[in-house]
């Protein structure tokens, strides 16, 4: 199975360091406008949060699923930032189902690690995925 996205490795920023700014990014968004609001709302925010601190990231990536090298569908991710995937949820509790999608999603992406960011409840829940 081959990576179904081209990754644009960002140099200047290490993955460890980018995880950071996403979460701070994230952290921001959720303390601006708080829980409780749909996933979408999430997504545009946090877009915006990322613009201005000249994140660059590509929105709704869609990634290729394969079957015996077989293309048999593809799914939607939110955002691609250099080598992270991150997924954005808005639920008051995140199911087992989450967090086994997160990781095939990251498994086709290609992407080296991925984050879970849960805007449903007074904190941000985060679940870093890892390949």
């Amino acid at each position: 199975m081959e990576a179904t996205l081209q990754i644009e490795p960002l140099n200047h920023i290490k993955l460890p360091e980018l995880t950071e700014l996403v979460i701070a990014a994230a952290q921001n968004v959720l303390a601006e406008i708080g829980p409780g609001f749909e996933t979408q709302i999430y997504q545009r925010a946090l877009g915006l949060e990322m613009e201005a601190q000249d994140l660059p990231f590509h929105r709704e990536v869609w990634i290729d699923l394969f079957y015996r090298n077989q293309r048999v569908g593809h799914k939607r991710v939110d955002f691609v930032i250099g080598d992270l995937m991150v997924l954005v949820k808005s639920e008051t509790e995140l199911k087992e189902l989450d967090e086994i999608q997160a990781y095939t999603f990251l498994k086709n992406s290609g992407c080296e690690a991925g984050l879970m960011l849960n805007f449903g409840k007074t904190n941000l829940e985060i679940k870093h995925l890892e390949k």
